[in-house]
């Protein structure tokens, strides 16, 4: 009796803790048995962010830590700081989302424009609870003889028609179709020949499939209005909103712009590869351009923005920026990642081979789903349709 009573003291008295994923503490919170209609404030307590703030002036350094301090979370900032000996300060604020609220109302009443900081914060906060979509297939159709994947296969119209059914059957909810082959030192073909091989396709398409959506994949305006006139849906822009007027097209006609991140053309991306840090300085450029794209009126929820996978990166930059992708979606825009039988893909694998690539090229899209991108841009549907089904049972899309 004495050593089972012992046992039953020493087990009671053992402990046992686990981490809890961001994504399921809400669900974790109800579990334990928290009042229902308490749960969604209480999450806000128990998910835990760290959001860099850039560039600020050592006075607005100094309030942000200071007000950060005052509401239990953190702040990291340059230690020139302190004397004023840097003009300017990241600042690595830390806290759980509820801390993070408190932080940005309380700044809304401080000087030195912090107030527009405090909007910043606070729709950021916003952005991080939104709540977890179905990532959609985005097929590619290349209609190039020249393309770096499949150039030539679906350059006749009825072949290129018959592969995008082809891709529906599969899983895709989106076909994106190109007439111009974006790969380093590609020559360019006339805008003529972009609208005489899409245009017939985005008609075709819209027809028989209308509940597909229809991206072009273009950096002519003339490809792009013909298209939208056509009933494409979306414009997607590989050439980093350098044309102004792709941003007042898609207001003009409701239609959704991708904003794809890229550095020169063809012939000189791969030598504008150069970054001070990778990931900031895109996430910089990136939101420079949704910023204006907003400015000329395109509604920000018909902005979908693109790190441009490829496009003047080298393979260790590429798998820098897919590493760390998630940290894109705090700007709130929706995400197309487009890493289908790339450069740095092949690379894993050692082959120059582009098909070969297929599987690992799956597995890559089943990381993007399993951090929430949005849209997933590949060639082999059938086998993305695979990575999203075992996606759906682990996260119930």
């Amino acid at each position: 009796m004495y050593v089972s009573l012992l046992y039953l003291l020493n087990k009671k008295m053992q402990f046992l803790s686990k981490t809890v994923l961001k994504k399921f503490i809400k669900d974790e919170v109800a579990s334990v048995g928290f009042d229902e209609s308490y749960v969604s404030h209480a999450t806000k307590k128990h998910i835990f962010l760290s959001l860099k703030i850039f560039d600020v002036t050592p006075s607005q350094a100094t309030i942000i830590k200071q007000t950060a301090l005052s509401c239990g979370c953190d702040c990291a900032v340059n230690r020139g700081v302190i004397d004023c000996s840097v003009s300017f300060s990241d600042c690595l604020l830390s806290g759980s989302v509820s801390q993070l609220e408190h932080v940005a109302k309380k700044l809304s009443n401080q000087p030195f424009s912090l107030s527009k900081l405090s909007k910043v914060l606070l729709k950021q906060l916003e952005n991080e609870l939104k709540p977890s979509q179905r990532p959609k297939i985005m097929g590619i159709l290349n209609l190039t003889p020249n393309s770096f994947s499949d150039g030539g296969e679906y350059v006749e119209i009825e072949k290129a028609i018959n592969h995008a059914i082809d891709m529906i059957d599969s899983g895709a909810d989106i076909i994106d179709i190109g007439a111009q082959s974006t790969k380093p030192y590609a020559d360019l073909v006339s805008v003529v020949y972009e609208i005489e091989k899409v245009v017939p396709i985005v008609v075709a398409l819209k027809k028989t499939y209308p509940h597909i959506e229809i991206s072009v994949d273009t950096m002519t305006l003339g490809c792009a209005k013909a298209s939208i006139e056509a009933g494409a849906d979306i414009i997607n822009d590989v050439s980093f909103l350098n044309n102004v007027e792709f941003a007042n097209i898609c207001r003009e006609h409701n239609k959704k712009l991708v904003i794809m991140h890229s550095r020169g053309d063809s012939k000189t991306m791969d030598s504008l590869n150069y970054y001070s840090e990778i990931v900031d300085d895109i996430y910089k450029e990136i939101y420079e351009k949704a910023q204006l794209a907003e400015s000329l009126g395109l509604d920000r929820e018909n902005i979908i923005i693109d790190l441009g996978f490829g496009f003047a990166k080298d393979i260790a930059q590429n798998f820098e920026l897919l590493k760390r992708i998630s940290e894109f979606k705090s700007m709130g825009y929706p995400i197309i990642a487009g890493v289908s039988r790339k450069r740095f893909m092949r690379d894993v694998i050692n082959t120059k081979e582009p098909k070969d690539a297929d599987f690992v090229s799956a597995i890559a899209a089943s990381y993007l789903m399993q951090n929430e991108i949005e849209y997933i841009r590949v060639h082999n549907v059938e086998l993305t349709q695979q990575a999203r089904k075992f996606n759906d049972r682990l996260y119930h899309f």
